[in-house]
């Protein structure tokens, strides 16, 4: 029995170190097609990931929205800002609480989110089209169970108990 738990985690360490290269390198190369396609836009990476956030979600406190995208409130801020300026999201204050900053995204957000997911879906196509039609499926059901395993075990901090302020 001690040999096969210590075979298993010889295995395990393997995988996980060869996973943490393979995850690495896809990455690297799914930011760079990202910046250099979402940048065309008039927006970063960053602002890309709000406004998907804002697209999905609807209208959010900046806290809430900042702990989506695992940043600090301050940094979304700055985020929002940008987006604010070009005319893709919107603030307003909370009706019920006017120290809670809402946001956000306005119908040109909404359609510029749609440009760059249509975008960026064909991108996909032309990879997913070079791989063999019986390994897609597999490789999307992993890539899905991944992520729900990595949500399980790295999960977004917890939302703010204390009222959040407009900063």
């Amino acid at each position: 029995m001690q040999q096969s738990l210590g075979t298993t985690y010889v295995t395990l360490d393997r995988q996980a170190r060869r996973l943490h290269a393979a995850a690495g390198e896809l990455l690297r190369r799914y930011q760079f097609r990202d910046r250099n396609e979402i940048c065309c836009h008039g927006v970063s990476v960053a602002q890309c990931y709000a406004l998907e956030t804002l697209v999905e979600i609807g209208g959010t406190t900046m806290g809430e929205l900042a702990r989506r995208q695992r940043v600090a409130v301050s940094t979304m801020t700055r985020v929002v800002d940008g987006l604010v300026d070009k005319g893709l999201a919107h603030r307003w204050f909370d009706p019920d609480d006017r120290r809670v900053c809402r946001v956000g995204a306005t119908g040109s957000g909404v359609d510029l989110v749609a440009r760059i997911t249509d975008e960026l879906v064909a991108r996909e196509k032309a990879v997913l089209g070079r791989l063999p039609a019986a390994h897609r499926e597999s490789l999307i059901s992993a890539l899905e169970e991944f992520a729900a395993a990595m949500g399980a075990c790295c999960p977004a901090p917890a939302v703010p108990t204390t009222k959040e302020r407009t900063t």
